[in-house]
Order: C-alpha cells, then sequence, then structure tokens
C-alpha cells in the first residue's frame, strides 16, 4: 500500500511542476497600422502592441521587425514607456535597413509594474510596446514582420518569465511527468 502512496505522490508532484513550467495565460503580440500598399512618399506609424492580457504584467521586451528595405525606411522608433516605468527603465531601438531590433527592460519591482499597468487592479487588455515610423521608398505591397522570436527575442512577465513566445516544457519536466505518470499507472495496476 505504501508503494501505491509513493507513486501516487510522484504522480502528483510531476503533474504540479508541468503545470508550474507553463505560462499563468497566453498573451499575443502583433503588428497594427501597416497598410496594404504604400506609394513612394508616404509616411506611416506601426504599432508593436500585446494584447489578450488578462492579469499579466510586462516586465520587458526584445523584439525584431523585418521589412524589404528597397521598399521601406524606419525612421524612428518612440517607446511607450510610461506603463513601464520611464526613467526606471532602459530602451534602445537599433534601426538597420530590413530590420529593426527594439528592446525596453523595467528595474521597477512586479508590484510597482502592476500598479502602473493594472491601475485599480484590472489590468488593460493591450499594451502598446513600441510605434515605428516609416517613410515609403517605392511603390508596392509592405511586408512587415515580427522575427526571430526564441531566447533572444521575446516578452517577459511577472517574475521576469518569458511569457511570448509561449515555452514549452523541458525535457527533465517531461521526463518527471512521464515518470510520475507510470508511477500512477503501476500503483493502479498492483492495486486493482
Amino acid at each position: 500500500m505504501r508503494s501505491a502512496a509513493l507513486n501516487i505522490c510522484v504522480g502528483l508532484a510531476a503533474g504540479t511542476l508541468l503545470m508550474a513550467a507553463r505560462p499563468a495565460e497566453a498573451i499575443n503580440v502583433g503588428i497594427t497600422g501597416a497598410p496594404a500598399t504604400v506609394t513612394a512618399g508616404d509616411t506611416f506609424q506601426i504599432e508593436i502592441v500585446v494584447s489578450d492580457i488578462v492579469n499579466e504584467i510586462i516586465s520587458a521586451w526584445d523584439i525584431d521587425v523585418a521589412f524589404d528595405s528597397a521598399l521601406l525606411s524606419n525612421d524612428s522608433a518612440t517607446f511607450n514607456d510610461a506603463p513601464m516605468g520611464g526613467a526606471d527603465s532602459d530602451f534602445e531601438a537599433f534601426l538597420d535597413p530590413g530590420l529593426t531590433d527594439a528592446f525596453l527592460v523595467s528595474y521597477l519591482s512586479d508590484a510597482e509594474l502592476r500598479a502602473l499597468q493594472c491601475p485599480g487592479g484590472a489590468c488593460g487588455p493591450t499594451l502598446t510596446l513600441v510605434s515605428l515610423n516609416f517613410t515609403a521608398l517605392a511603390d508596392g505591397d509592405p511586408m512587415i514582420s515580427l522575427v526571430d522570436w526564441g531566447p533572444w527575442n521575446d516578452i517577459k512577465c511577472e517574475d521576469n518569465r518569458q511569457c511570448f513566445p509561449v515555452s514549452t516544457p523541458e525535457p527533465g519536466t517531461l521526463a518527471l511527468l512521464s515518470l510520475g505518470l507510470l508511477g500512477l499507472g503501476l500503483g493502479r495496476r498492483r492495486t486493482g
């Protein structure tokens, strides 16, 4: 009987670790304001926006925005640093031909960020990270996209946890879960 109880405990512990490895919610990051077509000389602004926020704060982000350098020139970046602490944050954008690399890191605590981003305890459903200003160099259909998501380009949430892109559980966590499930199965088989 002790073996069955141990197997159940191992299974529950593995399940708990797997749940802890998952993000609290699935936020999304996208581009708004991109025109379908441009004419040489047109200027326009896009925004990089986090959406589907339920009860999450953003503590840092790093993004890469790709575009056709023969068609567009990225002229400037305007950071929405107020909900990140303003002077208590560090931000920069590198405006290279065909690629804009921008980041922002807040030095505020999670509690201070929550007060800024969720006034009265209610988080807004969206948060604009940065606005990018473009000039069309030729006529065409601008293709602007967020690229290179992964270990360096991501969105950090509470406790400096990567919340976008959604990370998958580490192999060790999956192995532990598998062992726990195997233990539950063996315990059930012995008691059944």
